[in-house]
């Protein structure tokens, strides 16, 4: 059984450009400010428009300093196994060669159209490789505010729990109907 090692998860989040258009303001952050505001939880925000920036962001990320930031949230347009960072698709396979090892007690979720729609195989081989608690995302093209409600409760129910299967048990027996329309996926070894 996976049991993350306290309840308090706060949240590490990269995300890309939604939009072409420079005066698009679009961004998951003001949802990170409403959880610091009413869970009085901890983020860590950084955009990221190259893989460069990615991969900086994440070598961070796995240092000592940041281990109470147990949330990664991948924030990105996606494609089937891949989110895109810039003009580039990086796939779940060089994500997971990027925090090979360093996910224990972590939990990655994409905040994302799309990236989960591969075999269960392909996700878990990537926990494997991360050592992750657990994954989670969608597999369809998703709705932005939409998503981004869901990703706000999904973040919350995080902590009222340290055991994954029973927060999954808890997530698909009330929001059932918000989990299908979304085709949520929330993998764990």
């Amino acid at each position: 059984m996976r049991l993350a090692q306290s309840y308090r998860k706060n949240v590490f989040c990269l995300e890309g450009d939604w939009q072409k258009d420079m005066r698009d303001n679009s961004s998951v952050r003001a949802a990170l400010i409403f959880l610091q505001q009413n869970l009085n939880l901890k983020y860590i925000y950084k955009q990221c428009g190259t893989r460069e920036n990615l991969e900086y962001y994440l070598s961070m990320w796995k240092q000592k300093k940041y281990s109470a930031y147990s949330i990664c949230y991948f924030a990105f347009h996606g494609k089937p196994e891949s989110i895109e960072v810039g003009k580039e698709l990086v796939t779940l396979a060089e994500l997971g060669d990027m925090l090979q090892d360093s996910c224990q007690d972590k939990i990655i979720h994409f905040g994302s159209c799309q990236t989960l729609n591969t075999d269960r195989k392909n996700i878990e081989k990537f926990l494997e490789h991360t050592g992750a608690l657990c994954v989670c995302g969608f597999e369809s093209e998703i709705n932005f505010i939409e998503s981004s409600a869901f990703d706000l409760m999904l973040i919350e129910m995080f902590q009222q729990y340290k055991d994954i299967a029973m927060l999954d048990k808890n997530l698909r027996k009330n929001y059932r109907s918000f989990v299908k329309r979304l085709q949520f996926k929330l993998i764990y070894l």
